[in-house]
């Protein structure tokens, strides 16, 4: 039998944001990404949701066996992500 995941009331709530903010953008991202300007909206999602993809790598490193290696895949996307857009101060 599986072991349930036990998550903190952040981690929690960093998925339910997550689900909330991305509801129908995964089905635009081709679009955007062929349009000018279409990268600045990705960006805009991708700082919104940036820092609950940080909780989530903590949830994803919680799942045993391939737990850690999937968290290295999102931290090396999220490097991507963080090259392309990048933090404006």
């Amino acid at each position: 039998m599986a072991e349930e995941l036990k998550l903190t009331n952040e981690e929690t709530a960093a998925l339910s944001s997550i689900n909330t903010e991305l509801a129908g953008v995964s089905g635009r991202v081709a679009t955007l990404a062929a349009t000018e300007g279409g990268i600045g909206e990705l960006c805009d999602e991708y700082h919104k949701i940036r820092e609950w993809l940080l909780i989530l790598i903590k949830i994803v490193r919680k799942i045993p066996k391939y737990g850690e290696t999937i968290a290295k895949v999102l931290e090396f996307l999220m490097g991507i992500a963080d090259a392309v857009c990048p933090v404006q101060a």
